[in-house]
């Protein structure tokens, strides 16, 4: 009789061990349930450069839109009949709206680069500044777009979701120099040269974390260098989406 209450007590043990580990992996997966985690979205593969048998390279330009600086750029871009991309944080749209305009109707790309520039955690079930930087941009230009640039290049499983659910791509880069920190045109200019090839994607800043007044006058003299240079070598700054081949607006904003 001992040993038949002995078992019984021992399956009820197991069964109880079993019911807590399975209640234990339902709470961790059912924020993954709930945001879409576990799907293709959450696995997507993030874009670091084009088509490398086109004389084609893109200039990315993160953490604006920050004033005359951003305006500035685009001048010396426009001189040489360049076009860029302008990973824009959405809330700086709030007061740089014209700037934004303007840049649109120069053949500028505007894409996603997060609502303020807060750093992704892993613990962000929601992720919810792909969604807020959407909505500024349908407020601010009409439209919303196809490419989004998580900060600081931090990815995660909710980042992805969040950028599948709005039916977006992330860009990120495969030339990438410090210029943030480079205090010498010159030597910013050759760091960037020297690295570049055909279906580049490169990163450059025209802000710093979407504030406004941030110093990037070693970029300004360093960007007329840098076109001269892509001239030389019969490469042609265009946008990431001319670069892709794609439309770097969405047809409808999520």
């Amino acid at each position: 009789m001992r040993s038949v209450t002995m078992i019984r007590a021992i399956e009820y043990s197991l069964r109880f061990n079993v019911a807590m580990r399975c209640a234990i992996v339902a709470l961790v997966l059912l924020p993954a349930g709930v945001y879409g985690l576990v799907n293709s979205g959450a696995r997507d593969v993030s874009i670091t450069h084009g088509p490398t048998n086109q004389r084609m390279v893109a200039l990315t330009f993160d953490d604006g839109i920050n004033g005359a600086y951003t305006s500035e750029v685009a001048r010396i871009l426009d001189h040489r009949g360049a076009h860029g991309t302008f990973f824009v944080v959405g809330e700086t749209l709030e007061t740089q709206g014209p700037t934004a305009r303007d840049l649109v109707a120069h053949g500028h790309l505007l894409a996603n680069h997060s609502y303020d520039h807060s750093r992704a955690s892993k613990k962000d079930f929601f992720y919810s500044q792909v969604w807020w930087a959407q909505r500024a941009f349908e407020r601010t230009i009409g439209k919303c777009p196809r490419f989004f640039r998580p900060p600081y290049g931090i990815q995660t499983l909710y980042v992805n979701a969040a950028v599948h659910r709005a039916g977006m791509r992330t860009i990120l880069w495969n030339i990438e120099v410090g210029d943030w920190r480079e205090q010498d045109p010159a030597r910013l200019a050759s760091l960037v040269l020297a690295k570049t090839q055909p279906g580049a994607i490169i990163l450059l800043h025209d802000g710093t974390d979407g504030l406004q007044g941030a110093d990037r006058s070693v970029l300004i003299d360093a960007l007329p260098l840098i076109l001269a240079g892509f001239e030389e070598r019969g490469l042609r700054p265009v946008t990431v989406a001319e670069l892709l081949g794609v439309s770097g607006y969405l047809d409808e904003c999520r």
